[in-house]
C-alpha cells in the first residue's frame, strides 16, 4: 500500500518538473539567442526540478518509517476505546467534507482554470475518497503523507505562478473547455494546446487524490466499528458540521491558511498515537501552512470573499484596480467635475460618456437600480447625472467594501444611494420598488456558482425570463441598459435577442462604446429607444442597432432551463469529453495500481445511486439558488439541507426498521417523475406559497434517496465498499452533469430517473441471484 503511494507519488513529481517542457514543445517555441528569453522558458523547469528533488530525495529517505507509522496509524484507530469511536467517526467526515471544500476554493483562488471548472477539482476529491473507502481494510494508511502531498501541490502552483511568464503561464490557464466563452481566459483552439493543459491537470488530479486516499482510509476504518446504518448517521452528522464551519469561515473572509489549520487540527488529533507520529506531523502541518502564507504575487492585496479571491492593486494613475480569479476584473476612475483631467484626458472622457450614457439616453430618471454594482463606477456616474435615488445591487460584499473604502468619488456615502448585498434575481423579484432606469453593471463573473455545477455566479441574471423579471420593475416608459464586453458577434447578437424576446418583440438600441470593447443595448418600457445624432456625435459612439438586427447569427436564448449565457449555441461540449474521459482514465489507473479489487455485486446498486444522487443534488442546488437567491449563503444552507435529508432519512430507517426498498424506490422515482413534470410545465409561481412548494419538489427526490440508500446499507456489512462505489458513482454523476450543457437542467432529472431505476434492476437481480 505505502510502496505503491511513493511509487504513484514519485511518478507524479517527474511529471511536475517535466510539465514546463512540455508547454514549451506544445506550444511550439524553441530557444533562441536572447538570453531572457531562454531564462523564461528555462526557469519554470528548473525551479520545479529543484523543488521536488528535495521531495524526493526526503520522501525516499523516510519510506521505511512511514511505512512503520502507516501500520502503527491502523493498529491506532483500531484500538481507539469505544467510547471514542462515535466522535472520531464525525471528526473523520467533517474533514472530509472541509478538506473538499477548502481545496475546490484554494484550487480556484491559486489557478485561475480551476475558477471555470470547480467541478475538475471536485471529481479529484470524490476519486481519492473513493479510493481511500476501498482500502479501508489494508494493513497501513498514510495519514501521515496526506499534508505533504499537499505541500507539494501548493508548490506546482506556487512555482508556475510566480516564475512562469508569457505563453508558458497562458498555456496552463487555457480553457480545456472550449465551446463556452470565457471573459479574459485563453481558449485552447488546437490539439498542441489541449496536450498543453492537459499534463498540468492530470498532475493536479493525481495529487488531490493522493492526499484525500488516506483520509477516506481513515473514514472506512472507523466506521467499520460499528453498525453501518448508525455508522452512515454518524458520517452525515460530521459533514452537516463541516459544511456550517466552511460557511462561517467564509462569513468571516479567512484566508486559506484559516481553512487548512482547521484541517490540519483533525490530521494531528487522529494522528496522535505516539509522540514521533505528532511531530513529524506538527512540522508538516507548519510547513504547509507557511506555504500557503507565501503569496504568488507580491504586490497585491488578497481577500478572500465568500465567493472567489478578489486582489486589490493601483493602475497606471494610481487608482484602484481589482482583480478577480487571478483576472482582471474592475478598476475605479475619479470623473467628478472637479477633476480637471477629464476634459483633457480622452480616456477619462471615453469612461465618463460610456457610464454616463443610459442616464442621459433615460432622460434625466428619478430612481435608478444598479444591477452589480461592483466598486462604485455606475453608482458614482448616476449621481453625477442627478439621480435622486439609487438602489445598488452587489452580491460580493468584498467588492463592495473595497469601492466604499478606495472609490475616489465615494458614491457609495452618498446619502442617496442604498446598498443592497444580494442577487440580482433575487431583489428585482421581491422588491416593491419602481425604477425609471435599471442599469446592469458589466457582470461578467469569473466563478461558478458552486462546485456541483457549470452555472456561474451571473448566469441566471443573463436569461429571458431574468430580463422579463427586471422589466416589471419599471416604470411606464422606463428603460434597461445592458453593458457587456463583447468577445463576439455571436454574444451580442444574444444579448439582442434576449431583449428583444423580454420586450415582445420591441428592438433595443445598441450603441458600439470605445470603451474596453463595450457595447451598451437600451431596451424601453412600452417605448422604442432611440440614440439621438447629437448625442453619438458628443460622445463619439456609434449606434449598431441596424447591425445587430440583420447579424447572420440565431444563437440559442439563455433560460432558466438552459442558462448558458456563455455559450452561442446548444453543442454537446466535445472537448469536455477529453477532460472527463482524462479523470476516468487517470483514477482507473490509480485503482489499478493500489489493486483494489473488484466491487461485490450487493454493491453496484449504490453506484448509481451515488450517480443519480449527484445529479438530483446539483438540480436541487440550482433550483434552488434560482427560487430563493444564488447567494453563497444560500448555497451553503441548501448543501447543508441536502446532507440534513439524507440524515433524516437515515434516522426514519433505523427508527421504523425499514427492511425492504421497494417502497423507497417508488416513492423516490415518482417524486422524480413529478419534478420533471412540474419543470416541463413552467415551474411554479415565485409567489411565497411557490417558493415553499418548490422546496418541497427538490428536497423530496433528496429524502426518499437516502431512504433507499439507507435501507440498503442496512443489509450491507462492507460500509467501505459501499462508500466507495458509492463516490466512483457520484463521480460519474458529476461527469453526466454536463448534458446539462446541451440539453438543459430538466434533462437531469430524466437522467437521475434512469440511474435509480438502473439501481433498482441491478438491486433485483442480485436478489433473485442469491436467492
Amino acid at each position: 500500500m505505502v510502496r505503491a503511494y511513493y511509487r504513484i507519488l514519485t511518478f507524479t513529481i517527474l511529471g511536475a518538473c517535466l510539465i514546463p517542457l512540455i508547454v514549451i514543445t506544445c506550444s511550439r517555441k524553441s530557444f533562441t539567442d536572447d538570453p531572457y528569453t531562454n531564462q523564461i522558458l528555462v526557469m519554470p523547469a528548473i525551479i520545479l526540478a529543484c523543488a521536488f528533488a528535495l521531495a524526493y530525495y526526503a520522501l525516499r529517505r523516510t519510506r521505511g518509517n512511514m511505512e512503520v507509522l502507516s501500520e502503527q496509524q491502523a493498529q491506532f484507530l483500531d484500538r481507539l476505546p469505544e467510547k471514542w469511536v462515535d466522535l472520531a467517526i464525525a471528526a473523520s467526515a467533517c474533514l472530509s467534507i472541509l478538506l473538499e471544500l477548502s481545496v475546490i476554493r484554494w484550487q480556484s483562488s491559486e489557478f485561475t482554470v480551476f475558477s471555470f471548472y470547480k467541478n475538475f477539482s471536485l471529481l479529484a476529491c470524490f476519486g481519492g475518497l473513493g479510493l481511500g473507502y476501498a482500502l479501508a481494510g489494508r494493513r497501513r494508511i498514510p495519514l501521515i503523507l496526506a499534508i505533504p502531498v499537499f505541500a507539494i501541490q501548493d508548490l506546482v502552483f506556487k512555482a508556475v505562478n510566480r516564475f512562469a511568464h508569457g505563453s508558458l503561464l497562458v498555456s496552463l490557464q487555457a480553457t480545456p473547455v472550449s465551446e463556452q466563452y470565457n471573459m479574459g481566459l485563453y481558449a485552447a483552439r488546437n490539439q498542441f494546446q489541449f496536450a498543453a493543459i492537459y499534463p498540468f491537470l492530470i498532475v493536479v488530479f493525481v495529487l488531490t487524490a493522493l492526499a484525500f486516499l488516506p483520509v477516506g482510509q481513515v473514514c472506512g476504518r472507523l466506521m467499520r466499528r460499528r453498525e453501518s446504518l448508525h455508522a452512515y448517521g454518524l458520517n452525515l452528522l460530521g459533514s452537516i458540521v463541516g459544511v456550517l464551519l466552511t460557511l462561517c469561515l467564509s462569513a468571516l473572509w479567512l484566508p486559506p491558511v484559516v481553512w487548512f489549520a482547521f484541517c490540519w487540527a483533525v490530521i494531528l488529533g487522529l494522528a496522535a498515537f505516539s509522540g514521533r507520529s505528532l511531530l513529524l506531523t506538527a512540522e508538516c502541518a507548519l510547513i504547509a501552512l507557511i506555504l500557503l502564507v507565501w503569496p504568488s504575487f507580491f504586490p497585491l492585496d488578497r481577500i478572500y470573499s465568500p465567493y472567489q479571491l478578489i486582489e486589490r492593486g493601483q493602475d497606471k494613475s494610481g487608482y484602484m484596480e481589482i482583480r478577480a480569479a487571478g483576472l482582471y476584473y474592475q478598476r475605479v476612475f475619479d470623473l467628478s467635475t472637479s477633476n480637471a483631467n477629464r476634459k483633457t484626458n480622452e480616456r477619462l472622457k471615453t469612461a465618463a460618456n460610456y457610464y454616463e450614457l443610459p442616464y442621459r439616453v433615460s432622460g434625466h430618471p428619478a430612481t435608478v437600480a444598479v444591477v452589480g454594482s461592483g466598486a462604485g463606477n455606475d453608482v458614482a456616474a448616476a449621481l453625477r447625472c442627478g439621480v435622486q435615488q439609487v438602489d445598488a445591487i452587489e452580491i460580493d460584499p468584498a467588492i463592495f467594501a473595497l469601492g466604499d473604502a478606495y472609490h475616489p468619488e465615494q458614491p457609495y456615502s452618498d446619502p442617496r444611494v442604498r446598498v443592497w448585498i444580494n442577487d440580482a434575481r433575487t431583489y428585482l423579484r421581491n422588491t416593491d420598488n419602481t425604477y425609471d432606469a435599471i442599469v446592469y453593471g458589466l457582470l461578467d463573473s469569473h466563478t461558478l456558482l458552486s462546485h456541483a455545477s457549470s452555472v456561474r455566479i451571473d448566469s441566471f441574471v443573463y436569461t429571458v425570463e431574468g430580463f422579463r423579471e427586471a422589466r416589471a420593475r419599471l416604470k411606464d416608459g422606463g428603460i434597461i441598459s445592458v453593458s457587456f464586453a463583447i468577445m463576439t458577434e455571436e454574444i451580442g447578437r444574444k444579448i439582442y435577442l434576449m431583449l428583444r424576446e423580454a420586450f415582445d418583440g420591441v428592438s433595443p438600441a445598441c450603441v458600439q462604446a470605445e470603451y474596453d470593447t463595450s457595447m451598451i443595448f437600451i431596451a424601453g418600457k412600452n417605448r422604442k429607444v432611440e440614440i439621438s445624432k447629437d448625442l453619438l456625435r458628443e460622445t463619439g459612439f456609434t449606434d449598431c442597432s441596424s447591425q445587430y438586427a440583420f447579424l447572420p447569427y440565431y444563437p440559442a436564448l439563455s433560460t432558466d432551463d438552459w442558462p448558458f449565457f456563455y455559450m452561442p449555441n446548444r453543442v454537446f461540449p466535445a472537448s469536455a469529453l477529453g477532460l472527463l474521459a482524462l479523470a476516468v482514465v487517470v483514477f482507473t489507473l490509480l485503482t489499478v495500481a493500489f489493486s483494489t479489487g473488484r466491487p461485490s455485486p450487493s454493491h453496484i446498486p449504490f453506484f448509481f445511486l451515488g450517480a443519480g444522487f449527484m445529479l438530483v443534488e446539483t438540480k436541487g442546488i440550482t433550483e434552488l439558488g434560482l427560487t430563493f437567491g444564488n447567494t453563497w449563503r444560500v448555497i451553503g444552507i441548501v448543501i447543508t439541507g441536502v446532507l440534513l435529508m439524507a440524515y433524516l432519512a437515515n434516522q426514519t430507517v433505523a427508527g421504523l426498521r425499514i427492511r425492504r426498498p421497494f417502497l423507497p424506490f417508488l416513492l423516490l422515482l415518482a417524486s422524480l417523475g413529478f419534478g420533471y413534470g412540474v419543470a416541463r410545465w413552467g415551474g411554479l409561481p415565485s409567489t411565497a406559497l411557490g417558493r415553499l412548494a418548490a422546496l418541497v419538489v427538490l428536497t423530496c427526490p433528496m429524502y426518499f434517496s437516502g431512504l433507499v440508500f439507507s435501507t440498503l446499507l442496512r443489509r450491507s456489512e462492507d460500509i467501505g465498499g459501499v462508500m466507495a462505489l458509492n463516490l466512483v458513482g457520484a463521480m460519474i454523476g458529476g461527469l453526466l452533469e454536463y448534458n446539462s450543457m446541451y440539453f438543459g437542467f430538466r434533462f437531469l432529472y430524466l437522467l437521475a430517473l434512469g440511474l435509480y431505476l438502473a439501481a433498482l434492476v441491478s438491486y433485483l437481480r442480485f436478489r433473485a441471484a442469491k436467492t
